[in-house]
């Protein structure tokens, strides 16, 4: 089954790097330019990654990340921070999921590899659990 990562960032040139970074990886990958219209797209399709930039214009990210950990049905939907900001000003969020991976930008191609692999194994490792239910 292929999967999907929702590409939450408000930057188009920096969704063309992204993509351009994530082809030949067999997976779907839908975009959103804020929080607002990532909700949308996560009630319609339930990603098994979310790429989420911190900092957007319509609903900041760690508000869109609040409420996503917070939501039962997503709540352990994996979610990689890409942002410019430091860790450290992320710590509260990465807090409320420790699973949480972060990338600071710029980041290298083999980075957000390394994070779509880690965070595709988490979402393989859900729906293993929710299948044993």
């Amino acid at each position: 089954m292929t999967k999907t990562i929702l590409l939450v960032e408000d930057d188009p040139e920096l969704q063309e790097i992204y993509l351009a970074m994530l082809e030949n990886q067999d997976c779907r990958i839908l975009q959103a330019a804020d929080g607002r219209e990532a909700l949308e797209q996560i009630r319609d399709v339930q990603p098994d990654l979310i790429l989420l930039d911190i900092i957007l214009d319509e609903m900041m990210g760690d508000e869109l990340f609040m409420k996503l950990k917070t939501d039962p049905l997503t709540a352990s939907t994996p979610v990689v921070l890409a942002t410019v900001l430091p860790e450290e000003r992320c710590h509260q969020l990465l807090e409320v999921d420790p699973a949480t991976m972060f990338l600071r930008k710029p980041f290298r191609r083999s980075q957000l590899l390394e994070a779509v692999r880690l965070g595709f194994a988490q979402s393989a490792v859900k729906q293993a659990g929710q299948s044993g239910d």
